[in-house]
């Protein structure tokens, strides 16, 4: 069957969509086999997109906070954002005690860009930590490329969670100057400890070009500083509501699935939306679950994006601009979050107010056996010993 549809996939969107789960099927089927006591994976499913018509709660009213990413070191709650204008902070920070509730930033997490970098442009901030140290990746313009040019990512460390992070690098840590720069970092710790760098070409950057922009991985070493091997293209904007644009990767595993969220087309435009891909791996391949946006407009807003995922420790949360830029409005976008749940059928959203928003789940986010995402995927823990006694004394 997989065959046929391959065959056909020149026939419409669907046969290709359709011939892409075939061979990432394929994908996960070697990967199931392989490797000493390897799981077996449960082939790609198709994703029902979300339909609620208010399907998020915004926590940030009035505030612009663009690229949302939260982070909790002893119940304190970090929302990171990119720099919302050419002279505000860098990489804003607020602060929350409850994930709903944020004060305004104060606190500028890199308040001195590497030499390498101009300012005005400092965007999504993603951070960890690793080795009883904090590790930042951003991305910024090039201070030898024209105003407003191309854009890089860069790395920084800090003592505390709130920097400010410092960077000595005299380069970049990625930037594909063939694909006209290289922006939205994001990173994922693997199940066997190895940590990855999920980001985006800026092959849009040429605003009247063609090219189309490309998600890509690669793996970082232990200390998260320098990369390993070589860049993997893990998927390109090829799908209608994308555009020439696929961005904003965040990289998850839940469910006993590889999860990709992602947003598609233009960022200032009402088609703007948030794609979610099933793949193989961090190293891909990955094939988008919808023909069309996953998350799409809604009466919360026209043009949502720009999400990441956060994992309290028994649930999942998504945080999101909930609506696209709109310049002659200066409407400032603010932060959104929205409950995720991953079943049978994939990623699914729980309707804000109800008793299922709020209430932990009754039993493990994942199949018993396989890898449990809340060892890992909440950033800043201990150890794995101490996470699960917190989850069972909840």
């Amino acid at each position: 069957m997989c065959r046929q549809a391959a065959g056909r996939a020149h026939a419409g969107a669907f046969l290709r969509a359709a011939a892409g789960l075939c061979a990432l099927a394929s994908s996960l089927a070697v990967l199931g086999s392989s490797g000493a006591g390897a799981a077996t994976v449960v082939p790609p499913i198709p994703v029902a997109p979300v339909t609620l018509p208010d399907p998020g709660v915004v926590v940030t009213p009035g505030n612009g906070v663009p690229d949302p990413f939260v982070v909790e070191v002893a119940g304190v709650y970090f929302m990171f954002a990119s720099q919302e204008d050419f002279f505000g902070a860098n990489l804003p920070v607020m602060v929350s005690t409850s994930l709903t509730s944020w004060a305004p930033a104060v606190i500028d997490a890199l308040p001195k860009l590497p030499t390498w970098a101009a300012p005005g442009f400092t965007w999504s901030p993603d951070v960890r930590e690793i080795g009883g140290h904090y590790v930042m990746w951003f991305n910024a313009a090039l201070a030898s490329a024209p105003f407003d040019g191309t854009k890089c990512i860069g790395v920084a460390t800090a003592s505390s969670v709130i920097g400010p992070y410092v960077s000595s690098a005299p380069l970049p840590l990625v930037c594909q100057l063939d694909h006209l720069g290289s922006i939205d970092p994001r990173t994922f710790l693997d199940p066997q400890g190895h940590l990855w760098l999920v980001w985006k070409s800026d092959d849009n950057a040429d605003v009247d070009g063609t090219a189309h922009s490309t998600i890509f991985s690669q793996q970082l070493a232990p200390n998260g500083l320098s990369l390993i091997g070589k860049p993997i293209a893990l998927m390109t904007a090829d799908l209608p509501w994308e555009g020439r644009i696929v961005e904003a990767p965040d990289m998850v595993l839940a469910g006993g699935r590889y999860w990709l969220f992602y947003s598609g087309n233009w960022f200032n435009q009402p088609t703007y939306a948030i794609g979610v891909a099933q793949c193989a791996g961090p190293a891909g391949p990955c094939e988008p679950s919808t023909l069309g946006p996953w998350f799409g407009s809604n009466a919360e807003g026209s043009g949502p994006g720009e999400s990441s995922l956060f994992f309290d420790g028994s649930r999942w949360w998504m945080f999101y601009a909930p609506f696209a830029v709109n310049y002659e409005q200066s409407t400032p976008r603010p932060a959104a979050m929205a409950r995720l749940t991953f079943g049978p059928a994939g990623p699914a959203v729980v309707a804000p107010g109800t008793a299922a928003w709020a209430a932990a789940p009754d039993s493990p986010p994942i199949p018993v056996g396989r890898f449990v995402p809340g060892c890992t995927s909440r950033q800043f823990q201990a150890t794995c010993d101490a996470r699960n006694k917190r989850l069972k004394g909840r």
